[in-house]
């Protein structure tokens, strides 16, 4: 299993606010890398939106698996 994304997301009232992320896209191609990290970031961002603070979750998303 690969890890492509970390990120240290900080969960206020409102958004949550990444406060420190890195990526390893140099495995898809050089003219995808900007928008697969963008999908990284929206997903990281909406999974932990919607999950309350201090739980863990696995969710599944398109073939990729995210840790919360």
């Amino acid at each position: 299993m690969k890890l492509y994304s970390l990120s240290v997301p900080y969960k206020g009232d409102a958004k949550a606010v990444p406060l420190k992320a890195a990526y390893d896209v140099p495995s898809f191609s050089f003219f995808q890398w900007s928008r697969v990290q963008e999908f990284m970031t929206f997903t990281s961002q909406l999974i932990v939106e919607r999950s309350s603070k201090g739980s863990r979750a696995s969710v599944k998303e398109q073939e990729y698996l995210c840790h919360v």
